[in-house]
């Protein structure tokens, strides 16, 4: 799920435990990781739910743009 706002397209990792914030002109504008992380995931797993979030508010961001377009 993704959330479109004024700063950006924001979208989390399928467990919900990053959100990543992607700016209109497409860099990372947020990263925020909920600290529950910590205890639940291996490094390894967080890196990889950073990246799923991260690439998941890139898809919806494109996704967007070709709307406005």
């Amino acid at each position: 799920m993704h959330e479109i706002i004024e700063s950006g397209v924001t979208a989390a990792d399928a467990a919900g435990y990053v959100e990543a914030t992607i700016r209109p002109d497409g860099r990372l504008a947020a990263l925020r990781i909920d600290p529950r992380a910590m205890y639940d995931l291996t490094a390894a797993e967080l890196a990889g739910a950073c990246i799923e979030a991260i690439q998941r508010a890139c898809s919806a961001r494109a996704d967007t743009t070709h709307h406005t377009a």
